[in-house]
């Protein structure tokens, strides 16, 4: 995220990947978006598991039927994203910007935020794609796995919207200034990887013990579903929060180190002065 210069910043959190964000969700004023999202997500489970139940029947009115079905998931899906897109960017930017709330939220006259959901579909789709093609490559010299591109796009993805955020415009992915962060502020990088590592296994933990072992019929399938959407809302916040926490702390590290080498070369403009004085 792009710093300007001599504009006030309040002062980093001391452990700013603990501090608030793991109950980000549940402060004030975020309540009621990590419900609406997790609603949606709900409409979007419950609409993908009916398709594929009527898609999946013998009589071909049904089928019909669960083709209607997945229509209206694809555009549930495209609503959800929408708003979870820019709900992102919001989190993103202000807390990279030292804000503890969120002032930028989507209101509800879409067309001021929805062009913000492009940023994040761009860097998702770059990403699956470079490593979809690496994994392509893979397969041709004689690898059988494909287990790197979730991997792959779990280290990707981070760099790659930051880089877009950075440059200010879509499919400009390289940043050589959130590229420089790695070597200013590893520390960061390795925190925010151990958090977000930690949150995708919690949350996957917990979405599996939720959920009896042995339960079946529609009642544990719609639980199943709650579930999963409740906490896939928890955690496309967190994540966020996370991020934006990266970008504020890697804007502190480079500012930091630009004052470093500016008083560096300061002090090496004024050595030569002074030895001619003394001479």
């Amino acid at each position: 995220m792009k710093k300007k210069r001599g504009a006030h910043r309040p002062r980093l959190p001391e452990r700013p990947f603990l501090t608030g964000t793991w109950t980000f969700p549940f402060s004030p004023g975020v309540r009621g978006r990590t419900l609406l999202l997790a609603v949606l997500a709900l409409v979007v489970g419950v609409l993908v598991r009916e398709s594929l139940r009527l898609m999946a029947s013998a009589d071909g009115r049904l089928s019909f039927l669960g083709a209607m079905f997945t229509v209206l998931t694809v555009f549930a899906l495209v609503i959800w994203f929408a708003l979870a897109g820019a709900c992102a960017l919001a989190v993103v930017g202000d807390t990279a910007n030292g804000c503890d709330r969120i002032v930028r939220w989507p209101t509800a006259v879409f067309l001021d935020w929805i062009g913000e959901t492009f940023v994040v579909a761009t860097a998702v789709g770059i990403s699956v794609a470079a490593l979809v093609v690496l994994a392509w490559m893979s397969r041709q010299a004689g690898s059988q796995s494909d287990g790197g591109v979730p991997v792959g796009f779990f280290f990707l993805f981070p760099v790659v919207l930051l880089s877009l955020l950075e440059n200010g415009a879509l499919f400009d992915v390289v940043s050589l200034p959130t590229l420089r962060t790695f070597w200013v502020a590893p520390g960061g990088w390795g925190r925010f990887y151990l958090s977000t590592a930690i949150l995708l296994l919690a949350a996957a933990s917990i979405a599996v013990l939720a959920i009896p072992a042995g339960g079946s019929g529609q009642l544990w399938g719609i639980a199943a579903i709650a579930v999963a959407s409740l906490m896939s809302s928890l955690v496309w916040l967190i994540y966020f929060r996370l991020l934006g926490r990266l970008a504020w702390f890697c804007a502190d590290r480079t500012a930091a180190a630009e004052a470093e080498a500016e008083l560096k070369a300061e002090l090496d403009a004024t050595e030569p002065e002074a030895d001619a004085e003394e001479g």
